[in-house]
């Protein structure tokens, strides 16, 4: 796995990547604690038959932390546009984990040319209130708190591994020690957070025109809506959630309901991987 760092028009962008073939990028979620190290169990096996590359969005990670004015979700669209520009890359995949699948949706919706699959893991934007684990940082948690926080995260207490538990637990507190990380998302939560801003980019009215094939990963143990309705539904209805009472659906897509929580490409990476591969393929 490659580190690169590139100096965009908004600032320094830094991703991680690896493997040849059909590119592949990946979107990690809202939080000052993420990253693009998220994606680190299912990264290496996807780089088998795939260019992958696991990006910082703007304003998180160990990119620029200090962006005039944002981030937003306009600038980070606008960075993912102009990343894939400097790589040469003019249409690619797009796998989006939480608040990365909704930034995937919306790049699919504005520039439909340039997605040629969506891969949405338990992707919020469907979601009127902000999940309750997004919110200002005031100050950075102890190593222990962090370990805490992770062990929370796993819907599987077996699936917490110590070493799996304590890797993540490492990279988030190095994301926490770059400059201005605790402020760096204040312009987004302020957009996330505000009644009257949030609904601007909610995806309910975009769905139906985004036309990239997508597949739809979602974990049993997720609480953001649609995610508790589509469970209880989901054996009635042979997973065919068009048909639910929430049908927040893009056309076509496919949908996988896994025994996991919010963090299903950490507590079930094989199977997240199998997944994503049979649908590239």
């Amino acid at each position: 796995m490659r580190e690169h760092f590139l100096d965009l028009s908004l600032g320094r962008c830094r991703y991680l990547e690896a493997g040849s073939g059909s590119p592949l990028f990946l979107l990690h979620g809202m939080s000052h604690l993420n990253s693009a190290e998220t994606f680190d169990e299912i990264m290496p096996e996807l780089a088998r038959h795939h260019r992958v590359i696991a990006v910082d969005l703007l304003g998180f990670g160990k990119g620029t932390r200090e962006v005039e004015a944002g981030p937003t979700f306009e600038l980070m669209l606008e960075q993912l546009r102009e990343l894939m520009d400097h790589l040469g890359i003019a249409r690619a995949a797009f796998a989006g984990h939480s608040m990365g699948g909704w930034t995937a949706m919306l790049l699919a919706y504005q520039s439909p040319e340039r997605v040629s699959r969506l891969i949405l893991l338990n992707s919020a934007g469907l979601n009127a209130q902000i999940s309750p684990s997004v919110g200002a940082l005031a100050a950075v948690p102890p190593y222990e708190k962090l370990v805490e926080q992770v062990k929370r995260e796993f819907r599987n207490p077996a699936r917490a591994t110590e070493a799996r538990v304590a890797g993540i637990a490492r990279t988030r507190q190095e994301v926490l020690a770059m400059p201005n990380a605790l402020r760096s998302l204040d312009p987004l939560l302020h957009v996330m957070q505000t009644p009257t801003l949030r609904p601007r980019y909610m995806l309910h009215r975009r769905l139906a025109h985004i036309s990239a094939p997508t597949l739809v990963i979602w974990g049993a143990g997720d609480v953001i809506d649609p995610y508790p309705t589509w469970t209880a539904e989901y054996e009635a209805l042979a997973g065919d959630m068009r048909r639910s009472s929430k049908p927040w659906t893009i056309p076509g897509a496919r949908y996988v309901l896994m025994q996991t929580g919010h963090y299903s490409h950490w507590e079930e990476p094989e199977r997240v991987v199998e997944l994503i591969s049979a649908f590239l393929a």
